[in-house]
């Protein structure tokens, strides 16, 4: 159990490991999404994801699931970076790993297939935006002072 422990803490702590988990979790989302949506008409019907829609219909998945990925990796470290030294990082490591799971229950949803399920997904994305510009306000208001 300790061991667990500091394994748990040293992953918290790389801001080079954690953006790892983000860019897993896109790429177990849109697997679940293909494998559980049926065919390309349903997830060109009822994705929510505008970008997926645009990659499905020009077919170009594999480019864009890795370009997602690696914009989410360099966008997650550089910001944890950033926020390393600072008494926020771990609200920053809260934000990504909040956003990874909305990435694998959104691929759950085509599974679920509930509108209540949906909306809760909807509703960890919301928070993760409020998180992040309400992350964004205090460092600048702090700064300020």
């Amino acid at each position: 159990m300790q061991r667990r422990l500091l394994n748990i803490q040293s992953i918290y702590h790389n801001y080079k490991a954690i953006p790892l988990i983000l860019c897993m979790s896109l790429i177990v989302d849109y697997s679940l999404t293909f494998h559980f949506a049926g065919s390309l008409q349903n997830i060109l019907d009822y994705e929510f994801s505008p970008l997926l829609v645009y990659a499905v219909e020009h077919d170009i998945v594999i480019p864009y699931m890795l370009l997602t990925a690696s914009f989410y990796y360099f966008a997650a470290y550089s910001v944890l970076k950033m926020l390393y030294e600072t008494d926020i990082y771990p609200i920053g490591v809260a934000v990504i790993l909040l956003m990874s799971i909305t990435h694998i229950m959104g691929g759950l949803s085509w599974y679920v297939m509930k509108e209540a399920y949906s909306n809760s997904v909807l509703t960890l994305s919301l928070i993760s935006v409020i998180m992040t510009i309400t992350l964004f306000a205090y460092e600048v208001v702090s700064k300020r002072h």
